[in-house]
């Protein structure tokens, strides 16, 4: 799921190339409704409703769960920025990130 999704930022390098914070994170310049419409494409791609954690006039952002782990998309309204950042599932907890 998450080379899915890090496709969706290499589709918008006309904006500027996605930086790489760590491994799991990817960062890029992507106007704010774009973002968004990344979110409702990935949701819809996956079969995945997105879990809303954030919702304000800055910034939305969503995880989306995937059999794998999840998926963390944040918008940025102000800066015109995208933050996805995947995660593992944690074995310790015994959680499960399917449905």
């Amino acid at each position: 799921m998450a080379i899915f999704l890090l496709g969706f930022i290499g589709s918008f390098s006309s904006y500027t190339a996605a930086q790489a914070d760590d491994a799991n994170t990817r960062i890029a310049a992507l106007p704010y409704s774009d973002c968004l419409s990344i979110i409702a494409e990935a949701s819809h791609e996956m079969d995945e409703a997105p879990v809303q954690l954030i919702n304000n006039e800055e910034e939305t952002s969503v995880r989306i769960n995937a059999s794998d782990g999840f998926v963390t998309i944040t918008c940025h309204r102000n800066t015109d920025k995208m933050v996805l950042t995947k995660s593992p599932v944690p074995k310790a907890a015994g959680v499960t990130a399917s449905r």
